[in-house]
């Protein structure tokens, strides 16, 4: 198997679509479409799942040794790694050839070659297109993850088809004996590992690691970057709900793959170790998509870091030290998502002082340089 690696571009449409939808419109449009008896169907043939990819003016370029070759700006519907679905406000013929300039995380457009497959009528002058592409594509690539999100590719897994060395580190053991119940028909071979010392006698014999989100969002997070520092370069599944998607970009930038939400289950398990036992990928582009954060994302991050300076510049001099522990822990969470290492130096430096019995009032110094780091990305943000 190999992934579509055609080079990006840049040049995102501003052409409105065929349907001349946008904003809540467009997104009222989808929910409905996935209320509808045929969305919740499923097809018992069907290879790969089918995810939300909400874009509503997407270039599609007909091909054609006629004079039919044309541009289409159309809606998109949704996403797998086989294929694409998008609306269009008239009938299209299947076996028509196309690129679609799909657009990943980052906002650059990969160009993906593919040939529609079926044109469904969806009422008024909707019309559904389906479109499988002739290489397959990584979703991780062109979704991002959310506390909610079940960001693996496959409808379904023959346990048997899984067959490598998993890591599992986790201190709940109701966890651990319902990650037992789940893998017991798979040819897997699990390690388990209540605490970090255990994870890091085995861990250079193990193919992937599955690790346990607890309450201490920083523990867990440290534990990930130990990992990834000590040189384990193979693909981290975590199991739990973070509290928000800065904690999500914070988690991932530690060196994590996936976020599995709870509950658990037996799909969701197997599908999300399947995604690195049938899939093709390497440790740089495992890297490569962790590194990719989109400009909203980052928006949001440089919004959240202003917020936390505006506050210690305000409360400087009336701050308790559990106020500025608990800042300068977030500041330090945050920061290396938008690469910010200074910024993490200074915010881990007030976290060393404090845990030392310094007071808020002693690092006066330090927190107003935190301040200032933190307000300069105002005008970035």
């Amino acid at each position: 198997m190999s992934f579509d690696t055609a080079s990006k571009h840049k040049t995102i449409s501003n052409t409105r679509n065929s349907l001349s939808i946008d904003g809540a419109l467009y997104h009222r449009l989808l929910a409905k479409l996935d209320e509808s008896p045929n969305s919740q169907s499923t097809n018992p043939e069907r290879i790969y799942r089918r995810l939300q990819y909400a874009h509503p003016n997407l270039n599609i370029h007909i091909q054609s040794d006629g004079h039919n070759a044309r541009t289409l700006t159309v809606a998109s519907r949704n996403l797998s790694q086989g294929g694409l679905s998008f609306l269009h406000s008239s009938f299209m013929y299947p076996g028509t050839d196309l690129t679609v300039d799909l657009i990943d995380n980052t906002g650059s457009i990969i160009p993906c070659k593919g040939r529609i497959t079926r044109c469904e009528h969806r009422g008024g002058r909707i019309h559904e297109i389906g479109v499988m592409f002739h290489n397959e594509v990584c979703l991780h690539e062109f979704l991002t993850q959310n506390p909610e999100t079940l960001l693996y590719s496959r409808e379904r897994v023959n346990p048997c088809s899984l067959d490598i060395s998993v890591m599992v580190y986790a201190t709940q053991s109701d966890l651990i004996a319902q990650i037992q119940s789940l893998t017991e028909h798979t040819k897997l071979k699990c390690t388990y590992a209540k605490s970090v010392e255990e994870v890091f006698e085995n861990l250079d014999e193990q193919d992937l690691a599955i690790c346990q989100l607890s309450s201490d969002i920083p523990a867990i997070a440290e534990t990930i970057r130990t990992m990834r520092n000590e040189g384990f370069r193979n693909p981290i599944i975590l199991i739990g709900c973070p509290n928000s998607n800065l904690d999500v970009h914070y988690l991932i930038a530690c060196g994590v793959d996936i976020i599995l939400p709870l509950p658990i289950n037996q799909q969701t398990v197997l599908g999300s170790i399947a995604e690195y036992v049938l899939n093709d990928w390497t440790p740089d582009s495992l890297e490569s998509i962790r590194s990719c954060v989109s400009p909203e994302s980052k928006n949001q991050l440089r919004i959240e870091l202003t917020k936390l300076g505006i506050i210690l510049n305000k409360q400087c001099n009336s701050l308790k030290d559990s106020e500025l522990l608990g800042i300068s822990q977030r500041v330090s969470m945050l920061s290396p998502v938008l690469g910010m290492d200074p910024l993490k130096s200074v915010a881990d430096e007030i976290i060393q002082q404090l845990s030392t019995n310094a007071s808020a009032q002693e690092l006066t110094p330090q927190i107003n340089q935190l301040s200032n780091l933190c307000t300069s990305l105002r005008n970035a943000a």
